[in-house]
């Protein structure tokens, strides 16, 4: 990484950086936190899986990202502080981030917690709470609610703001795996405590040094949230985790009424659904997040995460019924927006403490608001158009695997999206429709790897569909643009059920029987030489089928290069085609890369090859990362570009020398957020960074020149959805 500072310092001076624009529908990803400000109706703060932290003024109705400062994009906890409207803590997989220009910029307050980690977490943050009488003190529980595993059984305390951190809890006095989800502060004393985690509910009347279990009435110390009645402190409400297959169900909601020392349960009208072994978990029943209305103790609300129970419920009497807020069908109250694919399970919440009738979840793809106590739901997300289209409001929080410009008109768009699939756009990405009308089964509606179009009929297009989770998917056809869409790529016309990564359409193949190329996961190349209708394997001399990209010779039809990555044993390679896959030749020699990610080669001079390289390691063998390149057609290459997750490319169709890189990194350690994208002149000597502040999220792993103006650059995060920036600054 320092010989690439190095280089691009060299270089920035004579590259302006593009005013980049997030383009988008507006959700889409996972909602983690939510919650509304205690200072001002309008304001609402959002944080995000992989999308970073959001702020609106307007109550939902538009979102400005603010990443500044952010080393990790994971936004698990929000804490503004109680009177100073402009300061506000929040808890990321990385650590405490503090604000003091309301969530603009963010400074991270790592004094006193573990040493930062390369290939972990070091200190995840699960639960952040604020003392009200003396708002410099503040905890930290680490823990990492969605179940995983790094950094536990440890709260860490702040007395000057976050300046400085220690490890409060005496040792032994909490659970050495313990992983904190939650955390209170009893408004009557500040040093007596509240904690949630997998091994019950703990008290602490000392400021977090000593802890007591109090699970008396439970009948299992699995507690995911705590709740409390501000105004009758001794009334608090928690939830419980119900495993899968497990009978009888043993979740729900329970209630105190002595300040947390005994717990009854409070189920009636609760959804109790128990999945069967081995059923992935949402088929059981389960409630995590609860609020109480700080005056009214018998007012509460707790959200269903399961699918069989995606919705909020209320009680107005203390527990003993609850009523489902949602209702669906012909007279329902709720506003799903675009997203109607997916309930509304509820992953966050949050009441305002101005106006307890105003409430706020986020789900796998939504925000729903509330002005009436759940009488009726709003989406607060996007802007649905009377045509049924519809627009971003800042609140971006998608991946995409591929951006691609329409052929003849360089308005219309196709956005390949995870978890959301195809979503097209026929004005610049200002707004859009989703495409997956005929994809079958539904599943395979989840992403979109590649559009192809037929170079005489720009309405006649094809593409890859699966889930990007697991090594399914499909190829479709489209006569009309891509609105509605065949499936014609399936095992039974030859092609494997596997992630097709690639679509190719030869342009010189006859136009009623269209040659197309695809790659398939674990399976190598296949073509079909009848518009998609019927496949065949062309694997003859690739030595395994992870192929990882496929690329056409621009001016030699039937020659093509496809690089291989490792297969867990040997690196991987390069390897070329003249007879359109029916015999393939290893063209590279001694080429020590293994996690290789994309190929590219220059419209303008087809000798020259880039690949962008992932850093690998197998057995004792580290393989580098970086930009490769090759100049006489990937026989011999050169590492170009030292990096340690390169990701995309795009050459420049009318310069060699001029190569676009997007750099990221895995989400798995303290400091994570990617490496933006670079750019170079001179075909790797010296890269420049393009990047800037205005490009919220730095995991860029899609980079689309747009074959009308290859100065206007289209990218794709892993976070923040698309962004479109030109080349000269505009």
């Amino acid at each position: 990484m320092q010989a690439l500072v190095a280089l691009l310092v060299s270089a920035v001076a004579a590259t302006a950086q593009p005013n980049w624009h997030n383009l988008g529908p507006g959700g889409g990803g996972w909602i983690q936190s939510v919650c509304a400000s205690p200072h001002d109706a309008e304001e609402l703060f959002i944080g995000c899986d992989v999308g970073g932290f959001y702020r609106s003024a307007d109550g939902g109705q538009s979102y400005t990202i603010h990443n500044v400062g952010l080393e990790d994009y994971w936004v698990e906890c929000l804490a503004p502080h109680p009177t100073d409207p402009n300061t506000l803590y929040i808890g990321c997989e990385s650590g405490v981030y503090k604000s003091t220009d309301r969530g603009r910029s963010w400074q991270w307050l790592r004094a006193g917690f573990p040493p930062k980690a390369r290939y972990s977490w070091s200190a995840p943050i699960g639960a952040l709470v604020i003392d009200p009488e003396a708002p410099d003190t503040v905890y930290a529980g680490i823990g990492r609610p969605r179940r995983y595993e790094f950094g536990k059984g440890a709260l860490y305390k702040t007395t000057d703001g976050g300046a400085h951190w220690a490890k409060v809890n005496a040792e032994g006095s909490l659970p050495a795996e313990a992983l904190v989800s939650d955390l209170l502060i009893d408004p009557r004393d500040s040093r007596h405590l509240y904690l949630a985690c997998q091994f019950g509910a703990f008290q602490s009347r000392d400021a977090g040094v000593a802890w007591e279990l109090t699970t008396a009435g439970l009948p299992h110390r699995h507690v995911r949230r705590l709740a409390q009645c501000r105004a009758h402190p001794d009334i608090l409400y928690l939830t419980l985790e119900s495993p899968p297959g497990q009978t009888p169900w043993q979740g729900g909601v329970y209630r105190s009424t002595d300040g947390g020392n005994a717990w009854t349960p409070c189920l009636d009208g609760l959804k109790q659904s128990v999945g069967k072994p081995g059923q992935a978990a949402p088929l059981t029943s389960n409630y995590d997040r609860i609020v109480c209305h700080p005056d009214n103790p018998n007012v509460a609300y707790v959200g269903g995460t399961g699918w069989v129970n995606a919705t909020l419920y209320k009680t107005v009497d203390g527990g003993k019924t609850w009523t489902d807020t949602v209702r669906r069908g012909d007279n329902t109250n709720l506003d799903m927006g675009w997203i109607t694919m997916w309930g509304p399970t509820v992953n966050c919440l949050s009441m305002s403490p101005l106006n307890p009738a105003v409430l706020y979840f986020g789900t796998s793809g939504h925000v729903f608001q509330t002005t009436d106590g759940g009488d009726h739901w709003q989406q607060a997300y996007t802007r649905v158009l009377p045509d049924g289209r519809f627009q971003g409001a800042g609140l971006e929080v998608t991946c995409l695997h591929n951006i691609v410009v329409h052929p003849t008109d360089p308005r219309r768009l196709y956005f390949g999206y995870y978890d959301i699939g195809l979503l097209r756009s026929d004005d610049g990405g200002d707004t859009f429709r989703r495409c997956t009308e005929g994809i079958e089964p539904r599943d395979m509606q989840n992403s979109c790897m590649a559009v192809a179009f037929d170079p005489d009929d720009p309405s006649h297009c094809w593409s890859a569909f699966g889930q990007w989770g697991s090594n399914q998917g499909l190829v479709a056809e489209s006569t009309d643009g891509g609105l509605a869409w065949r499936v014609t790529g399936t095992p039974e016309t030859g092609l494997p059920n596997a992630r097709h990564r690639v679509v190719l359409v030869e342009a010189a193949s006859p136009a009623n029987a269209r040659r197309l190329l695809t790659t398939a996961d674990d399976h190598g190349v296949y073509v079909s030489e009848d518009s998609g209708a019927s496949w065949q394997a062309r694997n003859d001399g690739l030595p395994h089928g992870n192929i990882r990209d496929l690329v056409a010779h621009p001016t030699q039809p039937g020659a093509y290069w496809c690089a291989l990555g490792d297969d867990g044993k040997s690196p991987g390679a390069v390897f070329r085609t003249d007879d359109r896959g029916k015999h393939w030749t290893q063209a590279s020699r001694d080429l020590q890369v293994a996690d290789v990610q994309r190929l590219a080669v220059a419209a303008s001079d087809p000798q020259r090859l880039y690949l962008a390289v992932r850093d690998r390691r197998m057995g004792n063998t580290t393989y580098p990362g970086g930009v490769y390149r090759s100049d006489d057609g990937g026989v011999t290459w050169r590492r170009a570009l030292e990096d340690d997750f390169v990701e995309r490319l795009a050459v420049d169709p009318r310069d060699a020398n001029v190569v676009y890189a997007g750099l990221m990194d895995h989400p798995y350690h303290d400091e994570c957020t990617g490496g933006g994208i670079v750019m170079t002149r001179d075909g790797g000597a010296t890269w420049a960074d393009l990047s800037g502040s205005s490009l919220t999220c730095k995991q860029v792993g899609v980079i689309t020149l747009d074959p009308h103006d290859p100065d206007r650059l289209y990218l794709g995060t892993h976070g923040n959805g698309a962004f479109v920036g030109q080349m000269n600054g505009r």
